[in-house]
């Protein structure tokens, strides 16, 4: 096959693909409509939730649909990375490789490490690094540790630079992406940034395929929807950019950040966004500034991260919410919907498939197809905007990440527990 007809085919199939969404989403716009005049016909909680999940469903794609990448411009501001680490070991150095292999102005770029007290060779890692690099690295060890929140905080107050870049230990940004992510700063309303962030070890295994195919979406379409209405509620710690005027007010408020009486360990990148937002920034997302990190491989670990996620959203949403109405009254149906999906799915769930079959032998033919055709949708949407050949698991990753909804309530249930998950106290 030669090259034109390559072409030819790969756009085909992503036309047909379009096609596809399209097709559901008309089926899902019927499907509400017709339920918006079913008030007596079905249990209240699911006409609801039919309601709700279709109208957040439809929101995603539309919005998505405007979303566009910042133009290319702008004046180079200084930056500063700084990479929080924590018993990372090799790892730090990979990240600190590859902020270096940016392509940024030498005088105007400049990446600091924090050790946050870590009891393997972290520090060591560091120090060779800073020997290769010299004074572009700043690396400061905090002896004992205090914490994720009181490292990055440190880094912030080590620098004046105008743009503060936040890298996890375990993450590389690719090569382009520190000056892509830093010409969304032009827009003088602009707080954070966060990039796109794609799993490093994505083929391990079918837990991680599906983490992938969930990333690819979490990014490309539910913080793209997000960003058309400049209120991305979360920027992701593997890496997101900061204003330093937008940050530094806050620094203090949220490096000690308490809830129900507890300080919050967790949830750190949710939280600055949160604060951020409440000030009157915006804050979007650029899906041309990629960065790789590693995900769980293993079931245990990857639980416990979800766990921490669900948590932190919990903490989040309510916070979020109480403002946004007038922070940014466009973004807060859409995010009221979002909240209302998240609770009310794992009720739903429970309710189609245990309760309603066993109450009344009704089988749940409409639910099951309904989760099918939006997992399907998600695939087909997958494959529009990637040939990364993981679509498929973009409709796996739909419905298992929908069979462990309930974790929401066991999170509700830990909320004041500041415990990492994953690395203990």
């Amino acid at each position: 096959m030669n090259d034109r007809s390559a072409h030819w085919k790969a756009r085909s199939i992503r036309l047909l693909c379009a096609l596809g969404v399209t097709v559901i989403l008309a089926a899902l716009v019927w499907h509400v409509a017709d339920r918006l005049t079913s008030f007596g016909s079905m249990g209240t909680v699911l006409l609801v939730y039919t309601i709700v999940i279709g109208c957040y469903v439809i929101s995603r794609f539309v919005l998505a649909a405007f979303y566009r990448v910042a133009p290319d411009g702008g004046p180079l501001l200084s930056v500063a990375v700084v990479i929080p680490a924590y018993n990372e070991g090799v790892s730090v150095r990979k990240s600190i490789d590859a902020c270096f292999a940016q392509d940024y102005p030498a005088e105007k770029f400049q990446v600091i490490c924090i050790d946050d007290g870590s009891t393997d060779d972290t520090w060591g890692h560091m120090l060779a690094a800073r020997t290769h690099y010299g004074d572009r690295l700043r690396c400061v060890s905090l002896v004992q540790n205090q914490g994720k929140r009181a490292a990055m905080a440190h880094g912030v107050r080590s620098t004046q630079s105008e743009i503060i870049v936040f890298v996890d230990s375990d993450s590389e940004p690719l090569p382009g992406g520190l000056q892509k992510i830093v010409r969304n700063f032009a827009q003088s309303k602009v707080g954070a940034v966060t990039g796109h962030t794609l799993a490093r070890n994505a083929d391990e295994n079918a837990l991680t395929k599906m983490q992938a195919s969930r990333y690819f979406l979490s990014f490309q379409l539910l913080k793209a929807a997000e960003s058309v209405v400049s209120a991305v509620t979360c920027c992701s710690g593997s890496f997101s950019a900061y204003r330093r005027e937008a940050v530094t007010p806050l620094l203090a408020k949220w490096e000690h950040q308490r809830f129900l009486g507890t300080e919050c360990t967790y949830g750190d990148d949710r939280a600055l966004t949160n604060m951020v937002i409440k000030s009157g920034w915006r804050s979007i997302y650029d899906s041309a500034s990629v960065a790789k990190t590693d995900v769980p491989t293993a079931y245990g670990p990857f639980f416990r991260q979800q766990l921490r996620w669900k948590k932190s959203w919990l903490r989040e949403s309510p916070l979020l919410l109480a403002h946004l109405w007038k922070s940014r009254p466009l973004a807060f149906p859409f995010m009221l919907i979002a909240t209302a999906v998240g609770l009310l799915s794992p009720l739903v769930l429970a309710s189609s498939l245990v309760i309603a079959p066993v109450m009344t032998g009704m089988m749940p033919v409409t639910y099951v197809a309904g989760v099918v055709l939006i997992a399907i949708a998600y695939g087909f949407f997958h494959r529009t905007l990637s040939d990364d050949r993981r679509w498929i698991w973009a409709i796996f990753g739909t419905v298992f990440y929908l069979a462990f909804s309930g974790q929401i309530f066991w999170a509700l249930a830990k909320v004041r527990d500041g415990k990492w998950g994953t690395r203990g106290a």
